[in-house]
């Protein structure tokens, strides 16, 4: 089954993710999205990166501005653009200029945005929502894809408590909406907290974030939800390396994708 693919790290993940590459020197903030924009190209270069496994694939402004798109394109993926700037202490988004964000995905090709939050408290639940969702119709109504992510920590003491909340408060948000959005939600503790939601509301795709998780660990996990598809970052990228060859970095690539696009597909009930 095709996946989303998130190549969408930003400024704050990214040192993260060229470390476990294999890179810990950089020259300013510059030079590290050059040198993870030269990761998430080589990904995308990759023989084993089609569009036989994957559909989509989430960018960061700074990877569309340098051609990621362009080579996406090549490969018939669509290309998303991650249009938030981060998120406040609380976990609802930072304050960024939507508008200009959604010219910015239509000018340079992309047809779909993601915007990703952190809901940490079940007080903060309905705060996160209804900002998730204003932001979402806006995207919309411009004639893009939103992804909607209310991200729960895998590692939250209550994370299960709140995921059934979440399946709660989500339903009228989704009845209101006007439109289809795509929901990208941690994979839940109770396998199929979610399975109702593509079938009953507008709800394009349901996908799962890797969130932390290893590779083995997310698909596991992810297997066992019906109706739930993938959208890994550090799922997909786990093992890879700046050292390897262009051959050992294909077949370890190769390796990650088989094993999300399998775990997708035991879960599909269409």
């Amino acid at each position: 089954m095709k996946f989303i693919a998130a190549l969408d790290q930003s400024g704050g993940s990214t040192p993260a993710t060229l470390e476990r590459y294999g890179i810990d020197e950089w020259m300013g903030d510059d030079g590290m999205m050059r040198r993870v924009h030269d990761m998430r190209l080589r990904i995308i270069n990759s023989p084993s990166f089609t569009n036989k496994h994957i559909s989509t694939a989430i960018m960061f402004k700074d990877t569309i501005s340098r051609g990621a798109v362009d080579a996406l394109n090549k490969k018939h993926i669509e290309s998303y653009l991650k249009v938030d700037s981060g998120c406040e202490e609380d976990g609802t988004l930072k304050v960024f200029n939507l508008d200009k964000m959604i010219q910015f995905a239509i000018d340079t090709g992309c047809t779909g945005t993601k915007m990703r939050s952190i809901i940490k408290t079940a007080e903060i639940m309905s705060v996160v929502l209804e900002q998730q969702f204003e932001y979402a119709q806006r995207i919309a109504d411009a004639g893009l894809m939103p992804i909607v992510e209310p991200e729960i920590p895998i590692n939250h003491p209550y994370k299960g408590k709140l995921e059934l909340l979440l399946f709660q408060e989500l339903k009228p948000y989704l009845k209101a909406f006007a439109g289809e959005v795509i929901l990208k939600l941690t994979i839940p503790d109770v396998p199929n907290t979610y399975v109702v939601l593509p079938d009953t509301y507008m709800v394009k795709q349901l996908v799962g974030l890797s969130g932390g998780y290893s590779t083995e660990v997310a698909c596991n996990k992810l297997s066992q939800n019906d109706n739930m598809g993938a959208s890994f970052s550090r799922g997909l990228t786990e093992g890879l390396h700046i050292h390897q060859t262009e051959e050992q970095f294909d077949e370890k690539l190769l390796q990650n994708i088989l094993m999300i696009s399998n775990a997708s597909a035991s879960g599909l009930t269409t």
